[in-house]
């Protein structure tokens, strides 16, 4: 069977909502795939079996774990005196260091907060000639490092 073949067969299955609709899609799925004969063979199938494994949550490009960064972000962030003028800034400076900060094997230090920043601006960690960059990347680390 084709998959618009496939996906034809199974809309009546997927309409709707409520408590069923899991077991719905399944029966569907045994069915249109031809698993089962039948949907009563397929409902036998759906309720017997046991549930898949969830897959494993994906990481960015960075391999940054969405999850563990919000977390992150949720307990390194300033809020005392917090005001939509000095937001960004406090946002910015927790969401670097956690994305730089690995997983809390290696402690954040000046040098690789420094490179990290640098090669976000755009520069490419060039630090001879990026002056106004590298004041800027020391303000985010004070802030980083509550100075």
């Amino acid at each position: 069977m084709d998959r618009s073949a496939y996906t034809k067969c199974m809309i009546p299955f997927m309409k709707g909502g409520g408590p069923g609709r899991k077991l719905r899609f399944c029966i569907g799925a045994k069915v249109c795939s031809g698993k089962a004969k039948s949907e009563a063979e397929a409902e036998q199938i759906c309720i017997n079996q046991p549930a898949k494994e969830p897959k494993p949550r994906k990481t960015s490009a960075r391999g940054i774990d969405p999850v563990k960064l919000a977390s992150c972000i949720s307990t390194n962030m300033d809020l005392t005196n917090l005001t939509v003028d000095n937001m960004p800034a406090r946002l910015e400076a927790a969401i670097t260091h956690c994305s730089t900060a690995k997983a809390s094997t290696k402690p954040l230090t000046y040098k690789r907060f420094m490179s990290s920043c640098m090669k976000e601006s755009g520069n490419g960690g060039d630090f001879i000639h990026s002056q106004r960059e590298i004041k800027a990347c020391q303000a985010k680390w004070n802030e980083v490092r509550g100075g």
